[in-house]
């Protein structure tokens, strides 16, 4: 036995050795590419058992941000043990029973997250002791994650502008009962400073609960809504678990594959908020709690922006593997119901008749039945993924864009054939500047339990076709980075690969019987945040739509009635192809000194705080009132001119201000006003004086009006100038104002090494720049608008360094007048930083008569292991044709494009009707 168990021993330590040789190799890997990633994406993961992790690259300070953060309003602290396999010497049947666990000092090697917190103290079994910040309660599954996601939220978006991509929670353990929530959230945006966010939850049970700030009434519509059209009421909520309760019995389920009305009442509550509130749809995810996970939760979270057009159509397609597909939405949506009919029956989908033991109220609009083997189950292998795509796409070409999805599952019983698989497809009706018929990829990660004793298997799966030889840069990134072989095809997806590099692992190192295996901390945040990172930024032409996790547990018998449940880890994501690449900009962190006393005559629109000194900054929205004048000198100042700085495409006809930022600066005040008394001074004592007015002050007389001086006018020439940027530098500089660097002297410059204004916005836009990340604030612009000591000015027409002639004290700034030498622009120069007061930085969006202009994107080599290549045509737009029944070779179909036109197709031989394909315009 001594053997057995020195043998034992030496296994254990052996695998230990392994791990930590290659966690060191897959650290380096993971560094190497962090350094190159632009864009961000962050995972926040709440585990109601105690824990908190966060994946990503650490970028702007957001980790030292988010540190002080949990520590402060969660009293957590970083974790210092972790569950590790040992042998205990001691225990004379270690040899038979093998290795034990146990909670160990943390080595490097242990970490599986970027950064992992407790909420109490880790005990010796993996619990956690004197949690009191996740709160449940009772066996209706009540609980207050859903309030702490919200607190986290509006932290790092109202606090640190980051914005929130995606939500999902999920449920393990044997009722259910351990919560997970993941959050995910990408490149910061100056936007996400001001857009409140608010929660509600679906809960069958009878509950709906609401987080969040009452911003503009909300709480009001959405309790007459509930009131109205659930006949719900609203009753005490607990504030340790939710802002706003109500309940409600319009919830319904029936039978026993899991039946549910909640589909549809989950649409009826989206298009409430979207086309009466005018919110936006974020995320919106399932949950399962309960012995079999017949306790259905949906969980929707909204953002208010005010700047995005909505009204839009939303529906949903929800594939239970049971054999159905279940469609809601359809009520103002008659031609998806048609587009979605001739899809599902051409598959040999029929419309579901009821039994007559059935009753006649509807838990859907339309249910189909699917035929034997349409839904692939072999353990929890399935084909979903795939099925999602085709639908997906098909409904693409019908001008619906895939929005959100989210996987759940039920138990029926102790086996894996119990399993009862679901799939919420959500899509909203596209834009006229959508190209909802852009190619999607689906990436699956899956872990897939091999033995009760908590073996497991990894793997990927790919679903889509190889757009631009997508595949190609897939399969040799994860090869590099995630210890991945390609399998080829299966019937479930399009390519298979082995992966190697998950890392599961326990909850506790008991009651494994009860709430299962595997069931701890992962590494899939880790691994999926560098997924999306590569696919968004490093390929950059990709943008995420979906990110899930899911779990699911295989059920092993022992002995005669005994079961053991593993937990398999699942990871959905899906990304819409965009051509074009991206040009992200990521500003530092910077912490503004307070000045610490009044700053010279502070404006008397400004916050007492920032009147007195005693705060560094503050950034406030612009009021109404603001907006409409910065638009007035967009639009008075506007000019149907280019010149060969415009790099960003065509002139646009108009540019539109969405929202805008005002900046409250004591210290930069201070010095703005102090630069301009000495100007003041110094042009009495000058000879000659040469003053141009900007053209900015004749389009707005209010503007005009904060620069003159009631009784000594604008001895000075203040004026307000434009400064193009992209909307994470303008926040920037806002805080640190513009910085003159002689020392590259007209270097890339036309009148020497200044800082660069303009009169016209025709000319600041030719310098803008959008994040271009994905989502609402694409195509979103900034320009500065800022206060400007002019001066004197020396006016030149040929370009050259004119810096002396005001270093030396001769003038103020320069203007350049190239509209005087060849029609175009004048701008405006000055080299004293302090003679610019940053105020104003606006959000705008191009608009074009014609539509907005066409993106190029590469095309990289084909892969071996990948479907056929699919190339997209940088000025082209795409789209999928089904062909139709009855149609023959040679004949010509004509099919409405997503964005207005006829296109024609002629049928050729090897087509066959139901086939998609897909067409270029």
């Amino acid at each position: 036995m001594g053997q057995d168990i020195s043998a034992l021993k030496n296994q254990v330590e052996a695998e230990r050795e392994l791990e930590r040789s290659q966690h060191a190799s897959q650290m380096e890997i993971l560094k190497q590419f962090d350094q190159r990633t632009k864009v961000p994406h962050l995972l926040i993961e709440l585990r109601n058992v105690g824990y908190i992790e966060m994946c990503g690259k650490n970028i702007g300070g957001i980790y030292d941000k988010l540190d002080s953060f949990f520590k402060t309003y969660f009293g957590a602290t970083e974790t210092t043990l972790v569950m590790r396999r040992f042998v205990d010497e001691n225990n004379c049947c270690a040899g038979m029973v093998g290795p034990q666990l146990t909670m160990a000092p943390k080595e490097p090697c242990d970490e599986v997250c970027d950064k992992n917190y407790v909420c109490g103290t880790q005990n010796s079994d993996g619990s956690v002791a004197l949690n009191g910040k996740f709160k449940s309660r009772g066996n209706e599954g009540e609980n207050n994650m859903g309030k702490l996601a919200m607190e986290v939220i509006n932290f790092m978006t109202n606090e640190c502008g980051w914005g929130l991509h995606l939500t999902d929670g999920g449920n393990l353990g044997y009722y259910g009962q351990m919560r997970e929530t993941q959050i995910k959230f990408k490149a910061p945006h100056p936007l996400n400073l001001m857009a409140p966010h608010i929660m509600i939850e679906l809960r069958s049970v009878g509950y709906i609960e609401v987080n969040g700030f009452d911003t503009d009434g909300i709480y009001g519509k959405i309790e007459d809504f509930i009131r109205k059209k659930w006949g719900g009421s609203r009753t005490t909520a607990d504030k340790d678990y939710c802002d706003l309760k109500f309940s409600t019995s319009a919830f319904k389920k029936r039978g026993t594959q899991g039946e549910n009305n909640m589909g549809m009442k989950t649409m009826e509550l989206v298009d409430f908020m979207t086309k009466e509130c005018a919110w936006t749809l974020l995320t919106c995810t399932g949950g399962n709690y309960g012995l079999t996970g017949s306790m259905r939760e949906q969980q929707m979270v909204f953002r208010n922006d005010a700047f995005v057009q909505h009204g839009e159509q939303h529906i949903m397609v929800e594939l239970r593997d049971q054999g159905y597909v279940e469609i809601n939405g359809l009520h103002d949506a008659p031609e998806a119901a048609k587009h979605l009919e001739q899809f599902y029956q051409s598959q040999g989908c029929k419309v579901y008749q009821p039994g007559f033991w059935e009753s006649s109220e509807k838990y859907c609009d339309v249910k189909y039945q699917t035929p034997p083997g349409w839904f692939y189950r072999q353990g929890t292998t399935n084909n979903l993924g795939k099925r999602t795509i085709e639908v997906a796409s098909y409904l693409g070409q019908m001008g619906w864009m895939l929005l959100l999805c989210n996987g759940g599952n039920i138990h029926a019983g102790n086996n894996n054939s119990g399993i009862m698989r679901e799939q919420q497809v959500k899509f909203t009706k596209a834009r006229p500047s959508d190209n909802p018929a852009a190619p999607l990829l689906m990436i699956e990660l899956r872990t897939i339990p091999t033995s009760m004793h908590g073996h497991y298997s990894g793997f990927i799966e790919i679903n889509g076709q190889n757009t631009n030889g997508v595949y190609q840069q897939v399969i040799q990134y994860m090869q590099q980075t995630m210890l991945c072989t390609p399998l080829g095809p299966q019937p479930y997806c399009d390519l298979l690969l082995q992966c190697n590099c998950f890392r599961l692992r326990e909850a506790s190192t008991t009651w494994h019987t009860r709430n299962g295996r595997l069931n701890g901390e992962s590494n899939f945040g880790r691994y999926t945040m560098r997924l999306c990172d590569f696919m968004v930024d490093h390929l950059g032409e990709w943008d995420l739509i979906v990110c899930n996790g899911n779990s699911v547990d295989t059920i092993f018998r022992y002995g005669k009635d005994s079961t053991m449940s593993v937990t398999g880890r699942e990871q959905q994501l899906i990304f819409r192809h965009r051509p074009g690449g991206r040009n992200v900009f990521m500003a530092q962190d910077v912490n503004v000194a307070k000045l610490g006393r009044a700053p010279l005559l502070p404006p008397n629109y400004w916050k007492e705080s920032s009147r007195t000194g005693s705060v560094g900054q503050e950034i406030v929205p612009a009021t109404a009132e603001e907006v409409s004048w910065i638009q007035e000198v967009l639009d008075g100042t506007y000019k149907k001119k280019s010149t060969r700085d415009r790099s960003g495409g065509p002139l646009a006809d108009r540019f539109v201000v969405v929202s805008a930022l005002r900046s409250e600066h004591p210290g930069l005040w201070d010095k703005f006003a102090e630069k301009r008394n000495k100007v003041a001074t110094d042009i009495k004592k000058r000879s000659t004086v040469e003053i141009v007015e900007p053209k900015t002050m004749k389009a707005c007389s209010a503007f005009q009006e904060r620069c003159t001086h009631p009784r000594l006018g604008n001895p000075t020439n203040e004026a307000y100038l434009f400064h193009g940027s992209n909307p994470t530098s303008a926040i920037s500089i806002l805080s640190t104002s513009f910085k003159v660097d002689f020392a590259g002297a007209a270097v890339g410059t036309m009148f020497g090494p200044g800082v660069y204004l303009a009169e016209s916005s025709a000319k600041s836009d030719e310098y803008a720049r959008d994040e271009n990340t994905g989502g609402a604030y694409d195509g979103l612009f900034a320009v500065l608008l800022c206060r400007v000591v002019v001066g004197s000015s020396y006016v030149v027409e040929k370009p050259g360094d004119y810096t002396e002639k005001c270093t030396s004290g001769e003038f103020d700034s320069v203007v350049g007048d190239r509209e005087k030498a060849v029609g175009t622009f004048r701008e405006f120069i000055v080299f004293d930083e302090a003679s610019i007061y940053p105020e104003y930085v606006a959000f705008y969006r191009r608009e074009y008569k014609d539509g907005p202009p066409p993106t190029k994107a590469p095309t990289p080599a084909p892969s071996s292991y990948a479907p056929a290549q699919h190339a997209m045509p940088g000025e082209a737009r795409t789209m999928q044709v089904q062909i139709p029944e009855g149609v023959e070779p040679g004949a010509r179909i004509q099919c409405k494009a997503p964005w207005g036109d006829t296109l024609e197709v002629v049928v050729t031989e090897g087509m066959t009707p139901g086939q998609l394909i897909t067409i270029s315009a």
